[in-house]
């Protein structure tokens, strides 16, 4: 699995469920006011928990999620991130090292797409795709032209508007998916949960990058 396109692809599952303004739109919604919606959903809880497994070329990978403002943990088998709203810690276990990183806002947009959708109106458009009865499906696709992301697509519960299942293709057409299988509103967490603790890791190199 392409380490550079999942951690790309659950940036951005963490910006679409932490980053875009809710919007209120009429009965039927347009596509994008179905995903503004969603990400209302979600910003009404201090903070989320969220299981998924990805998948990619057959293969998969499971992994949780905590997301509290701009703070987000994540943990797969193969990687950790932690991310306190400027400090980025990512702890690759294979390579038993920790790179530390305080990303700029050119970095975020390549990396970590949080600036990127930080205003859906302006960086997205929207598609309403078929979709089986009691889900919603909607593509969104980028103004501005990136190797690392060419399209997404989300499914939504239409009764809930949680979403179920986010595919993300690179310009490459690689397609990456992940299936959501639970997000559970939680309350406020503490900040030590969205910072690399070393005496947890004895043994782990860390690389200060900044």
């Amino acid at each position: 699995m392409k380490k550079k396109t999942v951690s790309y692809l659950l940036s951005f599952l963490v910006a679409v469920f932490i980053m875009c303004p809710l919007a209120l739109r009429a009965a039927q919604p347009s596509a994008q006011a179905s995903i503004e919606k969603m990400v209302g959903a979600m910003k009404k809880n201090p903070s989320l928990d969220i299981v998924f497994t990805v998948w990619q070329n057959g293969n998969s990978s499971s992994g949780s999620m905590t997301v509290a403002g701009k703070m987000f943990h994540l943990s797969t088998p193969e990687m950790k991130i932690w991310y306190d709203g400027q400090t980025q810690w990512t702890y690759a276990v294979s390579a038993g090292e920790v790179n530390v990183t305080e990303p700029t806002a050119e970095e975020l947009a390549q990396s970590n797409p949080l600036s990127l959708l930080s205003g859906l109106n302006r960086n997205f458009t929207f598609r309403r795709l078929k979709a089986t009865p009691g889900e919603e499906k909607i593509e969104l696709v980028p103004k501005k032209k990136s190797p690392g992301l060419a399209s997404a697509t989300v499914v939504l519960n239409s009764s809930t508007s949680l979403p179920r299942e986010l595919t993300v293709k690179d310009g490459n057409g690689r397609t990456v998916t992940v299936k959501i299988s639970s997000v559970k509103g939680g309350k406020t967490k503490p900040q030590s949960l969205f910072r690399f603790d070393s005496r947890k890791y004895p043994g782990v190199e860390v690389v200060d990058l900044r």
